[in-house]
């Protein structure tokens, strides 16, 4: 029977995985789409040309908010990884990005949680003022790896806890834009997903980030 649990556990996170590669490439075709509509039908002055690729990299502060019985302590972790920056107006970008995340919970019961995030935010900016913006759009994270097991709850569980493999959240911050080539950001990552199944476990993510643009 134990054996049937974990097959079932392994094929859950699997549809899990394919669910989120599949969500990910229609956002993406969408954006593709419509990027290339406005440019063919001429509604707009971007060219192909106007896009900026950047590397990002930054620090990250992460909790799992949520049930008050438990300790759920901040966790410093990190942040890495690449997006492009789509402008349709002067005011208004398009900014998709690919990170990988390491953040999770410090001080649960007597070991941290530690989660890797494959995070895929897909962030609206809009400038307003000078070279100041604010961002917000959705995100989602696929987790690759943790460290959950019913050791972290004192062997309550018969079975290991059920860890969702997929979150989805928002993503609201602020950037601002130093030159041609550096910009940084703060923001502020909610999770709308429990991480352990059964408890109040939502990933909270504070970033400090900064851009290199190519």
């Amino acid at each position: 029977m134990k054996k049937n649990i974990i097959t079932n556990n392994l094929k859950f996170k699997r549809m899990n995985k394919q669910n989120f590669c599949f969500v990910i490439a229609i956002i993406f075709f969408g954006v593709q789409q419509m990027m290339s509509q406005t440019i063919v039908q001429g509604t707009s002055s971007m060219s192909r040309s106007d896009l900026a690729f950047a590397a990002k990299a930054g620090f990250n502060l992460s909790s799992l908010g949520g049930d008050s019985r438990y300790d759920y302590a901040a966790k410093p972790g990190f942040h890495i990884g690449g997006l492009v920056e789509i402008p349709f107006s002067d005011e208004i970008l398009l900014q998709p990005e690919a990170l990988l995340s390491f953040q999770g919970n410090g001080a649960y019961f007597d070991e941290d949680i530690n989660l890797l995030y494959l995070s895929i935010p897909l962030i609206a900016k809009y400038n307003v003022w000078d070279e100041l913006y604010v961002e917000a759009g959705p995100q989602l994270g696929l987790l690759l790896s943790n460290n959950i097991d019913r050791e972290t709850y004192g062997n309550s569980y018969v079975n290991d806890p059920d860890v969702n493999s997929l979150d989805v959240g928002l993503a609201i911050g602020a950037g601002y834009r130093l030159d041609e080539n550096f910009y940084f950001q703060i923001r502020f990552n909610p999770g709308f997903v429990n991480v352990i199944e059964d408890f109040k476990s939502k990933n909270r993510v504070m970033q400090l980030s900064a851009c290199y643009f190519f």
